[in-house]
């Protein structure tokens, strides 16, 4: 895995030395996967701070996202090989569960609203999402993890929590990872 980023040309990019230290832990992780020094997860959670002249955006959130699909192919498979594909088949459903509850609840209704003064994401755009998710989940529909990814709510005051929201989306890649590496 080799990485070489431009550098953002206007306003601030990511802090190259947090970036190469992130990819480097990586790279450690991806030639020897005994080690535990980066997960899917925490590289879908990954953050750097900003700095004038870093790493354009862009194209280090296109490698990270790479790093998070390989890594979760590869934990997947790891969890095949330990625990057989009913135990994978099992974690699917309950995921797919979890999601069920919040997608049935009613519109603007689907998740915790912050405070009146507060923002939070727009509850219709974010209904809007689950839609999505319910056809992709119970209707053959089309769904990679970059179509979640992608999803940007605009915030409102009293909208929904942004911490639930978040906690869903990752619920989803999670499913759509799952789902691609059972071929189902």
């Amino acid at each position: 895995m080799s990485y070489s980023f431009p550098k953002q040309e206007k306003g601030l990019g990511y802090a190259p030395a947090e970036v190469d230290e992130f990819i480097s832990k990586a790279r450690l992780q991806f030639e020897d996967p005994s080690q535990f020094l980066v997960s899917s997860g925490f590289a879908r959670h990954a953050t750097f701070s900003m700095v004038k002249g870093g790493y354009a955006i862009a194209a280090v959130d296109t490698a990270i996202d790479r790093l998070e699909d390989t890594f979760a192919q590869k934990e997947i498979s790891h969890q095949l090989a330990d625990q057989g594909a009913f135990a994978l088949d099992d974690r699917l459903a309950r995921f797919i569960e979890s999601l069920q509850g919040r997608i049935d609840r009613r519109k603007t209704r689907r998740f915790k609203r912050v405070s009146w003064p507060l923002r939070g994401y727009s509850p219709k755009q974010v209904d809007t999402f689950c839609m999505m998710l319910e056809r992709y989940l119970f209707s053959n529909a089309t769904l990679v993890p970059s179509d979640v990814r992608g999803q940007l709510f605009k915030v409102k005051r009293g909208g929904y929590s942004e911490t639930q929201v978040d906690a869903f989306l990752d619920r989803a890649i999670e499913v759509i990872q799952l789902r691609q590496a059972l071929g189902k």
